[in-house]
């Protein structure tokens, strides 16, 4: 998806994926080692009842949704990332999919694609898990264009 296949407003629905507790404990036992992550018997006696996923695994699978939705090798870097809020634990079995509202685009004083984007996670009933919002630098037809032709 090139930065031009982005305009204010447009709203994106990528594919739902179904979260399994091997994917929870692996995430958990590499980047987030809690044990409300990792131990049944320790999160029984916690808040949610059971394990729950990282919400940073929640945020890394709704990018990976995204990139898959068509962003594919266009994506240039992000610049920002803020307003994270997690509104309902994940658990194994839970369905998820990134909706992506395009809140913003611009072209760069430097001639570069960007976009600002507010992303809701939702699960199977269509339950906001978590939010958040990025801004991120997006390849440029044109540019795209010009480097195929000076390849050529």
């Amino acid at each position: 998806m090139f930065f031009e296949d982005l305009t204010d407003g447009a709203v994106f629905r990528t594919r739902s994926h179904v979260l399994t507790a091997e994917e929870l404990h692996r995430f958990a036992t590499d980047f987030d080692p809690q044990p409300m992550h990792l131990d049944r018997a320790a999160s029984a006696d916690m808040p949610f009842g059971d394990v729950i996923a990282s919400g940073f695994h929640t945020m890394a699978l709704a990018w990976r949704l995204w990139v898959e939705t068509g962003m594919g090798d266009h994506g240039r870097g992000g610049i920002a990332l803020g307003d994270v809020r997690w509104h309902r634990p994940v658990y194994a079995g839970t369905e998820l999919r990134s909706v992506v509202h395009i809140l913003n685009t611009r072209v760069t004083s430097q001639g570069k694609g960007l976009a600002t984007m507010h992303f809701e996670v939702v699960d199977g009933d269509d339950q906001l898990v978590m939010e958040f919002s990025t801004t991120g630098l997006f390849a440029r037809m044109l540019n795209e264009t010009l480097s195929e032709e000076v390849a050529g």
